[in-house]
């Protein structure tokens, strides 16, 4: 006979294992209401008859694609191999009800398995609809993306605004975000500095970002032909997004030590 306090951990596995469940399916809504976007976007590019719009909403879709694509090989190798291990446990639970030590043993590793697919479905939410940006503002946003760079590396950081909270156009801010977030992560990546002074200022109607480092130095007319010729997205996807929002992107090398990046998105 199985006792109540194992028939009610038996069903928490399964409460739980729903919960996620649901989860996924609820990521499953939102990238297929992504997906309906897209295709809008796809239908004004057959209509556009700009050759410079057309080949800016192309790249656009081609960067949504990759972001898709990410979010289903996540959802099919984190959370599919979750749900297959999940079933196999549940099975030995059933076999093994009475016998307490394997009993609590699969009780442990369903609920780090469980715990496991949260982070992930955490992790591709966040990609979708960053909540530092939703939460905080783009400001306070990013700030709080440089502090967890810092806190996960020796590399010093240090950010200044001359405004805590400034308010613009959604889509414009989630782009600049996502645009700002991706210079940083290049920089760290390929310039490998040990220091970082980032200065926000909003001026004349134009949010103006600059990204001061000690690491490598690159040119924009460098990075423009590596675009060209790199099969990676990032560099691709800095000069596209930088493009839908109608911003200026500029990368310099002022000596061996210092080198800086300037964004100037236009607010109005």
């Amino acid at each position: 006979m199985e006792s109540k306090g194992q028939i009610d951990i038996y069903m928490l596995i399964i409460i739980s294992t729903l919960g996620v469940l649901v989860l996924v399916l609820f990521l499953v809504f939102i990238v297929a209401l992504y997906q309906k976007r897209m295709l809008a976007n796809k239908t004004m590019l057959i209509d556009a008859e700009n050759k410079h719009q057309k080949k800016l909403l192309d790249a656009s879709l081609e960067i949504a694609e990759q972001e898709r694509v990410k979010i289903a090989v996540n959802l099919h190798d984190d959370i599919g191999i979750t749900f297959n291990v999940l079933k196999m446990n549940l099975s030995r639970l059933k076999k093994n009800i009475d016998k307490k030590e394997v009993f609590d043993e699969i009780i442990a590793a369903s609920s780090k398995n469980i715990d496991d697919s949260m982070e992930t479905v955490r992790s591709i939410y966040n990609d979708i609809l960053p909540p530092t940006l939703t939460n905080m503002g783009f400001v306070k946003g990013l700030k709080e993306v440089c502090n967890q760079i810092s806190k996960t590396s020796e590399l010093e950081i240090i950010f200044h605004s001359e405004e805590e909270n400034i308010e613009f156009d959604k889509k414009i801010k989630i782009q600049l975000y996502r645009l700002v977030k991706e210079v940083l992560n290049n920089t760290v990546k390929h310039a490998k500095p040990t220091l970082i002074e980032i200065n926000i200022q909003n001026k004349e109607n134009n949010l103006i970002v600059t990204i001061l480092h000690n690491g490598m130095g690159i040119t924009t007319k460098e990075i423009t032909k590596l675009a060209g010729t790199s099969t990676g997205l990032g560099l691709k996807s800095i000069l596209t997004r930088t493009e839908l929002i109608n911003a200026g992107i500029d990368f310099t090398i002022i000596n061996a030590q210092k080198s800086q990046v300037i964004i100037k998105t236009p607010l109005v």
